[in-house]
C-alpha cells in the first residue's frame, strides 16, 4: 500500500508538471500573438509567424488555441484582469463626490487603453477580416456604454449632473469621449502622453457634465 501511495503521489507530481508546462506554452503563444498583432496587424500575421515567435510547432498552436481567432478571443479574456477593472469600477460606484466618480471613470477607460489598447485594436481590425468577431466588438461597445451609464448614474445620485444636460446625453458624451478611437487619437494623433490625455479628458468632461457648484468637490489631477 505504501508503494501504491508513492506511485500515486509521483503521478500527481507529473500531472501537475505537465499542466504547468501546458499553461506556460499557452502563455508563450498568446504573448507572441499579442506582439505580432500589435507590430504587423492581425491580417498580416500568420500562424507560422506566431509559432516561430513563440518557439513552438504549428500543431501545438492548433492543439492549445485552435486558430488566430481563438488566440484573439483568449487575449480578450485577459482584458478585465490586466486592466484592473474590478477595483477601478468599485472606485466609481463608491465615489463620495461627482468629480471623484468622473475621475475614477476616466481613469478606468485609460487603464483599458493603456494596458490593453493593442488587444482592442487587434479586435477591431480582425472584425473586418472575420465577421464572426463582430459580436465580440459589439459586446465590448455595449459594456463601454454600460460603464458610461453607471458613471452618470453615480454622478446623478450625488446631485452633480448639470441641470441642462439629460442623463442620456451625458452618457453618450462620456462614452464617445472615452472610447478606443478617442484615446487613440489623443495619444497617437495629438501626441499627448497618458497623464496629459487623462487630465485633458477629466477637465473637458467635468466642464461639460458637472453642475458648476459640484466641480469644486475634488481636484482634477
Amino acid at each position: 500500500m505504501r508503494s501504491n501511495a508513492i506511485l500515486s503521489s509521483l503521478s500527481g507530481v507529473r500531472i501537475d508538471r505537465r499542466e504547468r508546462m501546458a499553461q506556460q506554452t499557452r502563455g508563450d503563444i498568446l504573448r507572441a500573438a499579442r506582439r505580432l498583432f500589435a507590430e504587423r496587424g492581425y491580417a498580416a500575421t500568420s500562424i507560422n509567424d506566431i509559432a516561430e515567435e513563440a518557439g513552438v510547432a504549428i500543431q501545438t498552436i492548433y492543439a492549445r488555441l485552435g486558430s488566430k481567432r481563438g488566440m484573439l478571443l483568449a487575449l480578450i479574456d485577459l482584458i478585465d484582469e490586466e486592466a484592473g477593472v474590478g477595483p477601478l469600477a468599485q472606485d466609481v460606484i463608491s465615489a463620495a463626490t461627482p468629480l471623484a466618480a468622473l475621475r475614477a471613470a476616466v481613469r478606468l477607460t485609460r487603464s483599458f487603453q493603456e494596458r490593453c489598447g493593442d488587444i482592442i485594436e487587434a479586435l477591431f481590425t480582425a472584425a473586418g477580416a472575420e465577421p464572426d468577431l463582430a459580436d465580440a466588438v459589439a459586446e465590448g461597445q455595449r459594456r463601454h456604454r454600460e460603464g458610461a451609464r453607471i458613471t452618470i448614474d453615480r454622478i446623478q445620485a450625488l446631485h452633480g449632473l448639470r441641470n441642462d444636460t439629460a442623463p442620456e446625453q451625458a452618457q453618450a458624451l462620456f462614452a464617445l469621449s472615452t472610447n478606443h478611437e478617442a484615446w487613440r487619437e489623443l495619444i497617437t494623433g495629438y501626441q499627448f502622453d497618458w497623464d496629459q490625455a487623462e487630465d485633458w479628458l477629466l477637465d473637458a468632461l467635468s466642464r461639460a457634465l458637472l453642475a458648476p457648484q459640484r466641480k469644486k468637490s475634488g481636484t482634477a489631477t
